[in-house]
């Protein structure tokens, strides 16, 4: 069974290897940004917004970040949206429900805050990915596709809850 939760401090290593691995095995890391970087700072993501944990046990499988519009990991949230960024499962774990129970718990969290929408970004090569928000009930929305680096093309979808 898998446990979401926030995450813990002593789970920060893992977390930002199991998002490096997950980046790295589905082609996402672009090539001229040290994104990985990024990915693996999971403390910083804590301090400055909400970071989840899948876990089975005391393992850790996945992570996402959940972030308020006007933050410092917000990309295009708007009042009354709750966004999530760098959703990442263990390459060992993929396909086993862990994407989508971590989806689900940013769902959730919205419900809980009243608020009207979710919404991500995700690379136009992360088919996967797109596949697994679509079936959540996710809509693109391209009038919120932006290019953060040459070469990285990212598609809004949103759901409205």
């Amino acid at each position: 069974m898998t446990t979401i939760r926030v995450a813990r401090p002593a789970e920060y290593p893992a977390i930002g290897e199991i998002a490096v691995r997950a980046y790295t095995e589905a082609g996402s890391l672009p090539s001229d940004v040290d994104y990985a970087r990024v990915l693996r700072d999971a403390a910083d993501r804590a301090e400055r917004a909400e970071l989840l944990v899948a876990l089975s046990g005391d393992k850790p499988l996945g992570t996402v970040t959940v972030v308020h519009p006007g933050t410092a990991y917000a990309e295009i949230a708007q009042p009354g949206e709750l966004e999530f960024r760098m959703l990442a499962v263990a390459p060992e774990a993929a396909g086993n429900g862990v994407g989508r129970a971590l989806v689900q718990a940013v769902i959730d969290r919205a419900r809980e805050q009243g608020l009207a929408r979710v919404v991500l970004c995700v690379k136009d090569t992360s088919t996967t990915a797109q596949h697994l928000y679509r079936g959540l009930g996710f809509e693109r929305c391209p009038d919120r596709d932006w290019v953060p680096a040459p070469g990285v093309n990212l598609l809004a979808f949103t759901l409205d809850l």
